[in-house]
């Protein structure tokens, strides 16, 4: 008897058709353990109208939208259906832009050269409430972070930068199994890397990782 997959109803809102096409392929080629009941639109105010009428677990959202910015759909959707799960997807890797959607509602922030197996990563990360973002753009928001705060610099506990890295997607409670799947290495390796964290950082568990790095202003 064959198990029966868990339905997952999404909508895809992008302008281009290839690009709903391609992410559908993407998804129905990972459909091992769900099942995806995808619905489109191709821009903004169309997205709203159909979450109206159907409530998703997911949206997968471009930034640059015609008629209404990706933003702007996101705060919308959020307003009338405040248990929809959005992830941004997009070409751009601009803080501005990431931002812009993060304070929007979104949960997490994608590129558009994301491999199949990682987008189901992230829907599954989004559906299991909690945030994801491709390596870049992950990069592009600690450095940003650092920045704005004057952060303590990492190199001062002789963190490197992939250390900080996995120490600020630990805070955002993520597993050693999806921050490998997110950074595409290995669990022993993101095992390493977050004994190195313990031992640097004086710590001495996922709960100490947390409040060392806020303390620190390491993130």
């Amino acid at each position: 008897m064959e198990k029966e997959l868990q339905p997952i109803h999404l909508l895809i809102v992008d302008d281009h058709q290839m690009i709903r096409d391609g992410i559908r392929v993407m998804l129905e080629s990972q459909n091992t353990k769900y099942s995806f009941i995808i619905a489109e639109a191709e821009n903004g105010e169309d997205a709203v109208k159909k979450t109206l009428r159907q409530q998703y677990d997911i949206v997968l959202i471009d930034y640059q939208l015609p008629k209404m910015t990706g933003a702007e759909t996101v705060e919308k959707i959020i307003l009338y259906q405040p248990k929809t799960k959005i992830l941004a997807l997009s070409n751009y890797d601009e803080v501005t832009y990431v931002n812009n959607m993060l304070n929007a509602g979104a949960r997490g922030y994608i590129l558009k050269n994301i491999e199949p197996a990682e987008l189901l990563m992230a829907i599954k990360t989004i559906l299991n409430n909690k945030p994801y973002y491709s390596n870049e753009v992950a990069v592009k928001l600690i450095e940003n972070e650092k920045v704005k705060t004057k952060a303590v610099p990492a190199d001062k506990f002789g963190l490197t930068e992939r250390e900080l890295l996995i120490l600020k997607m630990i805070t955002q409670e993520m597993s050693n199994d999806e921050i490998a799947g997110t950074l595409n290495v290995s669990k022993r390796t993101i095992d390493s890397h977050r004994r190195n964290l313990l031992y640097k950082l004086n710590a001495k568990n996922t709960a100490g990782l947390v409040k060392a790095a806020y303390q620190l202003k390491l993130i």
